[in-house]
């Protein structure tokens, strides 16, 4: 932001500490685990041990019989109805058959956890286990093991198309392949899921660990056939979401037994069974060609993406759609043939993790670029400039880009870095090999509904309340009073903020999708707005002046250029009470949607970026040689998102998501074995980087310099973006250092170590698979 622009704001753009960091920082923050309810009961799942099996019997005599239990629920005492985000597939409780280890087949309520824990052993579930199908591959191609009763493994099958691919790639100058293989990872938050149920007057109240309150209340209304207003949902604080809490959870099973015992139920999952249930970033397949001229310049890309959905389809209909619309990267590319499938396996369902489908759809695409890169003898960067997309271009749905692409102006910033670490000293003693490299992406802001509403009281303070649910980023917390501050000529601390719940507050679509600052905080720009036009009105009545000749400053309504000629907003507030009404307003917005032409789009869920956001990551990377490990030295991230609202806030947001990406590219796997059990489903053996993997110095760099048309303040969302490149810079410079792109990820030392040996017996970068492994689809239809 330039000085100028800075001098316009009071509270926008400038360093904001987030308002609940000293309650958060001295352990008095609330979350849902530590609200107990009068009477409340603690509810223990009792859960599949199997991945695939038909349920003979279920015997809850022992259980139910045990001093301390209430109840014990199975599919039998419950609704058949199913539940989902986009397909409704899923039971409260498994009925004949269950599909994934971990599965809930009943729910013990007792008056002690420890006697719920005791009385769930107690449950006798009998089950004939079948063969399950845990690989990707085989249950794509399997027509006999069938993770549901359909004639496919296949749930969802989008295809994105323009022009003729075939053609192209018949007249190209080269043809150019790629496939790269990643793993599952877990959201790894610190709060394990939870969830309180409580009876209500006509319905029930939730109080739940969740990033989607407002979505949570909807699908439980469908499932319990209640009106929507019967259900309460509150969000007490959250300890971390990264999308891991958009979906229901075990809501539904603590409704039914809030509902069949009339008192308030807890579920609280432990480590394990948040690892072996939660809804993890599903492993894939992608499978990546492009024709080229001689130049590098793309002609046409042929992809075929299959995502493991799991064995229950949560978001990985629209997930799909995700991975096929990036699978351009940011580059114009006019002619297309993208597939993308989700495939039923008989694991741990998968679902949203921060920037879903993006660490594997970059890695790919960026892989892609060095490939035809080396296949041609040209520089990657400059192969990536003469392709990069900007304002003018369609995407490949057809979306007209109505914003200057800066994705070039990032990766120069990057490139500068690069030949600075290149030509700095290494440590004496220090023989580890260097590699340098970079990746660049582009990313969406959502733009999806929220509503919200100001009040100004009679002592000049203002109400904001919010639908929408802080998840440790602080753009609901700080950064929308923040907003409503600017607009009002306000003090911070003279805005109070309601979150959190569906009772007090309008509709939020929940804070996912690098949505929040931009399509709740447009909602609440419109309403502070709104308000600050009750205000000038009501001064202009009392003050006889036009309006429009009115601004709203630090606490003061003054006449412009007669600073000397005002009254304070508390004064012109009570004066609207009695003379016209309270001064109230609510904003509501849902973004435009872009018109798409020119692709054939069947199947697609996903159409449209929203609001463009572009990136590019830069990293050194030191190897031993001995060992395989990968130790990351300096990281540079440059995003372009439009005006910074609070740099400290966004700061924290890239630095946090480096080092999720970081922890994605090289240590954290989860990883299954041929059973379907979950191995590593805890966090030791699980591996989250610690301080001592990350860089001491992560550099952030912020492209103020296109702000969006839309956004608040000009700005756009950044919530993912800094998580989805990491692991492509990093095999970026694995390649600089090797010689050779790792295909698989996780970058981990067994991998890199296997990637050395394999060097003199792999085919030349770019070439076609090995016949196992064509880049066409191996399933028609």
């Amino acid at each position: 932001m330039s000085a100028e622009e800075s001098d316009q704001y009071l509270n926008v753009g400038t360093r904001l500490i987030r308002r609940d960091a000293a309650e958060r920082l001295t352990g008095h923050t609330a979350y849902t685990e530590d609200i107990r309810l009068p009477g409340m009961l603690y509810g223990v799942l009792v859960q599949s041990p199997v991945a695939a099996g038909r349920l003979r019997r279920i015997d809850v005599d022992r259980a139910a019989a045990l001093d301390g239990v209430v109840k014990v629920l199975t599919a039998e005492d419950v609704t058949d109805r199913r539940y989902g985000n986009y397909v409704k597939d899923q039971p409260i409780f498994a009925r004949d058959r269950v599909r994934f280890v971990g599965e809930p087949v009943a729910l013990v309520a007792a008056t002690s956890l420890a006697v719920a824990r005791r009385a769930a052993g107690l449950v006798e579930v009998d089950i004939e286990a079948t063969t399950p199908v845990v690989d990707l591959r085989e249950a794509l191609t399997s027509t006999e093991v069938l993770v549901h009763d359909r004639d496919t493994n296949v749930i969802e099958d989008v295809h994105i198309s323009r022009g003729d691919v075939d053609a192209v790639f018949h007249t190209a100058h080269a043809v150019v392949h790629t496939e790269i293989e990643s793993h599952r990872a877990h959201q790894a938050y610190l709060e394990p899921r939870a969830v309180t149920a409580a009876p209500a007057p006509g319905g029930f109240s939730l109080i739940m660990s969740t990033q989607q309150p407002f979505g949570v209340r909807a699908q439980l209304a469908e499932l319990f056939d209640l009106p929507t207003g019967a259900i309460e949902v509150r969000v007490p604080a959250i300890g971390g979401g990264f999308g891991g809490k958009l979906h229901l959870l075990f809501a539904p099973q603590a409704t039914a037994m809030t509902l069949a015992t009339g008192r308030p139920v807890q579920i609280v999952c432990s480590r394990a069974e948040d690892m072996a249930t939660g809804n993890p970033r599903e492993n894939s397949i992608v499978r990546m060609s492009s024709a080229v001229d001689e130049s590098g310049r793309i002609l046409a890309r042929r992809c075929d993406v299959v995502l493991d959905a799991g064995a229950y389809a949560m978001d990985t209909p629209v997930l799909t759609s995700m991975a096929a619309f990036y699978a351009t990267g940011p580059y114009r590319i006019d002619t297309l043939d993208i597939r993308g499938r989700a495939v039923y396996t008989n694991t741990c369902p998968t679902g949203s993790f921060r920037g879903p489908s993006g660490p594997q759809m970059v890695y790919a695409a960026e892989a892609q670029i060095e490939d035809i890169a080396q296949q041609l003898g040209l520089d990657p960067a400059e192969v990536r400039r003469r392709n990069f997309i900007g304002e003018g271009d369609r995407g490949p749905t057809g979306e007209l880009i109505t914003l200057r692409g800066t994705t070039e102006e990032c990766m120069r910033v990057v490139e500068s870095r690069l030949q600075r670490w290149r030509q700095a000293d290494v440590a004496p003693g220090d023989h580890r090999r260097r590699g340098y490299g970079l990746a660049c992406a582009w990313w969406s802001t959502l733009g999806t509904p929220s509503a919200a509403a100001v009040e100004l009281h009679e002592d000049g303070t203002a109400t904001l309340s919010s639908g929408g649910t802080e998840i440790g980023t602080g753009a609901i917390s700080t950064a929308l009073p923040s907003m409503v501050a600017e607009e009002l000529g306000l003090r911070l601390d003279r805005v109070i903020l309601k979150s959190g719940g569906t009772r007090d507050s309008p509709y939020d679509s929940g804070s996912r999708g690098s949505r929040t600052m931009f399509a709740t905080g447009n909602a609440t720009v419109l309403a502070a707005r709104a308000v600050a036009e009750q205000i000038r009105n009501e001064a202009s009545r009392l003050l006889e002046v036009d309006p429009a000749d009115l601004v709203l400053r630090e606490g003061r309504v003054e006449v412009k250029g007669a600073p000397e000629t005002g009254m304070t907003i508390a004064e012109v507030s009570a004066s609207a009470h009695l003379h016209s009404g309270p001064v109230v307003a609510t904003g509501r917005y849902r973004a435009e949607l872009a018109p798409v032409e020119g692709s054939d789009l069947q199947g697609a869920r996903f159409l449209r970026l929203g609001e463009p956001t572009f990136h590019c990551h830069g990293v050194e990377i030191a190897l031993d040689e001995e060992t395989g490990r990968v130790d990351v030295l300096n990281f540079v991230a440059v995003h372009d998102v439009g005006r910074v609202v609070n740099p400290v806030g966004a700061r924290g947001q890239v630095e946090g998501g480096v080092v999720q990406g970081i922890g994605y590219a090289l240590t954290e796997n989860l990883r299954t074995n041929d059973a379907g059990v979950i191995v590593n489903g805890n966090l030791h053996d699980y591996r989250l980087p610690t301080i001592a993997d990350v860089p001491p110095n992560i550099e952030t760099v912020f492209i103020e310099t296109n702000h969006s048309h839309t956004g608040p303040f000009g700005a756009k969302g950044l919530g993912e973006p800094p998580v989805i490149l990491p692991a492509a810079a990093i095999g970026s410079a694995l390649r600089d250092l090797l010689g050779v792109q790792p295909y698989h990820l996780p970058l981990d030392a067994d991998r890199v170590v296997l990637t050395m040996a394999e060097r003199g017996s792999r085919p030349a970068p770019g070439s076609p698979p090995s016949t196992a492994r064509p880049p066409k689809p191996e399933v028609g239809g």
